[in-house]
């Protein structure tokens, strides 16, 4: 509970930096994991006990193709 994380990095430009983020209710860890796993490409429906995403935590990523 109430753990406080810091994510330090985004060199990709595909995280926003300067946020304090607060949720009024509990939220699993493994949100974060699956936010930050899709920001590096790898593209998961779910990750361990994960409930979605942190939509304010990434940008989208546009892969040229």
């Amino acid at each position: 509970m109430n753990l406080p994380i810091v994510v330090a990095g985004g060199g990709g430009g595909t995280v926003r930096g300067g946020q304090h983020i607060v949720y009024d209710e509990p939220a699993p860890m493994a949100n974060l994991h699956l936010t930050l796993l899709d920001s590096v490409g790898v593209r998961l429906d779910s990750f361990a006990d994960s409930t979605g995403r942190i939509d304010t935590l990434a940008e989208p990523v546009h892969l040229a193709g």
